[in-house]
């Protein structure tokens, strides 16, 4: 299984005097959370960060990666050979539902996790991608479906999260719409789980003290 947490933190601005990924929630790390949720389902956790100290790790390998290149790329290193590749993204707060529910999917085919829309639980106006996951059969097409999405960026035709654009490159639809097909490819994850972008999106969290809707 594989925390991205290497991206960076212009949109956090400094907020707390920690990273994003480090933010305290319950009394620990956010990333420290998020890998003690993977480890209930893995001994094989493996987190990529930047160089930067203030990212002390438990209980899985850290793998240091330069900011920029997108979560998917700069792992491809570390996706399975012989299982299933699990990849959550760091800045997000995952329900223990929710990691059950994407840990515990073996479908065999590409899937991506998320909320397709605003949320009526947190608050956040817009959609988010929180994971994704495939398997080994599932490399090749990866690999052109993520340099069709890096080409896309490059060129500045579609300016989108590459999950997204990795999602729709899968669906075969649009890179640059937002069309989510429910089933074959994405599974609607719509409770506390949700990304940590800036710090409006840490204060009004309900799981970090925030008063929009109910923590549980």
């Amino acid at each position: 299984m594989i925390i991205a947490a290497a991206g960076g933190d212009k949109k956090w601005n400094g907020h707390l005097g920690v990273p994003r990924h480090m933010a305290p929630v319950g009394g620990e790390p956010l990333l420290q959370r998020t890998i003690r949720q993977a480890a209930a389902f893995t001994e094989d956790v493996h987190v990529t960060t930047p160089d930067d100290d203030r990212y002390q790790v438990v209980g899985a390998v850290r793998h240091v990666r330069e900011p920029g290149a997108s979560e998917y790329a700069s792992t491809r290193d570390l996706w399975s050979e012989d299982g299933r590749t699990v990849l959550l993204l760091g800045d997000v707060y995952f329900t223990d539902r929710a990691i059950s529910t994407i840990c515990g999917d073996r479908r065999r085919g590409f899937r991506a996790y998320g909320r397709r829309g605003a949320s009526r639980v947190t608050g956040t106006p817009y959609g988010e991608l929180f994971a994704v996951s495939w398997w080994p059969e599932h490399h090749a097409a990866m690999d052109r479906h993520l340099a069709a999405v890096h080409a896309a960026r490059s060129a500045g035709t579609v300016t989108r999260p590459p999950g997204w654009m990795l999602l729709r490159a899968w669906q075969g639809t649009p890179l640059g719409r937002h069309i989510v097909k429910r089933g074959r490819f994405f599974t609607q994850i719509d409770d506390l789980t949700d990304d940590i972008d800036f710090p409006d999106d840490y204060e009004r969290h309900p799981a970090f003290g925030g008063s929009h809707g109910r923590a549980g």
